[in-house]
């Protein structure tokens, strides 16, 4: 009983967590991935990706993420959340290829899942376009996200070679075919 009571409770506890996070969507964090000040940057600020693929304590992030999207119902909140897990998982691939060279491949598998969530999310919307719910603002949403993701793989790519550079510009083809979807 005890046991149970425990897990319970721990259950609850990154429940909540989730829930928090949201809130961090709209912080301005620095994505520290360098660009010449010439070449226009996409208005669109990715959230703090909290932690890392390369962390111990990631699988119960993981867990916890699945949870929750298992739990969201509503199809304009399933599609904020799956853009917000992109949008981490984006920038915990930022983080990673910062972090050096033996991190480029966990941080391009980071970013490969975080465009396979950007899909799931574009399902959503779309779900919620067939339900007759208006999703004119989540749209423009995705849209913008995929120029900024589109953005930032250009400039991983510019970073990276051989076989991680070749996974990348996959992932950017990915970005592209959902930019067509979205207009």
């Amino acid at each position: 009983m005890k046991k149970l009571l425990f897990i319970l409770i721990i259950f609850f506890i990154f429940l909540f967590s989730a829930a928090t996070s949201f809130a961090q969507e709209t912080s301005k964090e620095n994505t520290s991935v360098s660009t010449p000040s010439s070449v226009k940057t996409i208005d669109y600020a990715l959230p703090y990706p909290g932690l890392l693929p390369d962390s111990p304590l990631y699988v119960l992030k993981a867990i916890r993420d699945r949870i929750v999207e298992i739990l969201i119902s509503d199809p304009i909140k399933k599609a904020n959340f799956e853009l917000l897990a992109a949008d981490k998982r984006l920038n915990e691939g930022v983080s990673l290829f910062n972090k050096g060279e033996k991190n480029y491949a966990l941080a391009e598998t980071a970013i490969s899942k975080g465009e396979n969530y950007f899909e799931k999310g574009i399902a959503q919307v779309e779900k919620a376009k067939k339900q007759g719910i208006v999703t004119a603002g989540i749209s423009q949403r995705f849209y913008l996200a995929s120029l900024k993701h589109r953005e930032v793989i250009k400039s991983l790519i510019n970073k990276s070679r051989g076989d991680i550079k070749q996974r990348l510009l996959l992932d950017e083809r990915r970005v592209e075919e959902f930019e067509k979807k979205l207009k």
